[in-house]
């Protein structure tokens, strides 16, 4: 049995309308691509039903148990879908019933026929070493997350140098500086090594010695001492 589509064309049988099976009516683009695709969910989310019986198509706003046979109707295959919504890779476009049962029928498959283990041996070794789930890892990120992830690094990034100076700024206050450049010139100045001022300020080496270029200070040998205001450029 099939029900009617748009322009006359057929859809499968696991058509299911909104108000049927997900308590509602359509709705219209409330999302959309970059290039203008009106969307009826979410870029990168898979929306389900509530009684998870239908996935809801993106493209057409229409609810199907088997999601990935649908798409075609859209001139796009399952993985062509996935990428374009921004959907893991590893996500099955149908219902949790269509895929226990695609998998009832794969598993006594494998018991039955020889060959079909022998093709799997080589998956089935990956999965054991961890191989496979590394490759997982490293491929099943969907452009949405990937973008997330990105943006939350950026932002603990700034979190991070923020307390940072904060808490120079507490210890340059302790000093009785005003300022990092200005209490390293007088500092270095006076015979302070770079121990002492990596100790003082608790900047890390390669901050320290960047910190000291930027303010105009030649580092002197070791084991010398400051002999004249030339140690320090003036500003």
């Amino acid at each position: 049995m099939t029900s009617p589509g748009r322009s006359g064309e057929t859809e499968p049988s696991d058509h299911i309308a909104p108000s049927a099976r997900h308590g509602r009516g359509g709705h219209g683009h409330l999302w959309q691509l970059p290039d203008g695709t009106g969307l009826h969910a979410p870029y990168g989310v898979l929306v389900r039903s509530d009684d998870e019986t239908a996935l809801c198509c993106h493209l057409c706003g229409r609810w199907f148990s088997h999601l990935g046979g649908h798409v075609r109707a859209h001139g796009v295959t399952a993985s062509g879908y996935r990428e374009m919504l921004g959907l893991l890779k590893g996500v099955p476009l149908v219902v949790a019933q269509v895929s226990a049962s695609i998998a009832a029928r794969q598993q006594a498959a494998y018991r039955a026929d020889a060959l079909v283990r022998e093709r799997l041996a080589d998956g089935q070794e990956m999965a054991r070493s961890g191989q496979l789930a590394w490759r997982a890892r490293r491929t099943q990120v969907s452009p949405q997350l990937a973008a997330e992830r990105l943006t939350r690094l950026a932002a603990g990034r700034a979190t991070s140098a923020a307390r940072r100076a904060e808490e120079l700024s507490r210890r340059l206050a302790r000093l009785g500086a005003h300022d990092l450049h200005g209490y390293l010139r007088a500092a270095y100045l006076a015979g302070a090594s770079l121990e002492d001022l990596g100790r003082r300020t608790r900047l890390g080496r390669e901050r320290l010695r960047s910190e000291m270029t930027a303010a105009g200070i030649t580092v002197r040998p070791p084991g010398a001492a400051p002999t004249s205001r030339r140690d320090v450029a003036s500003t």
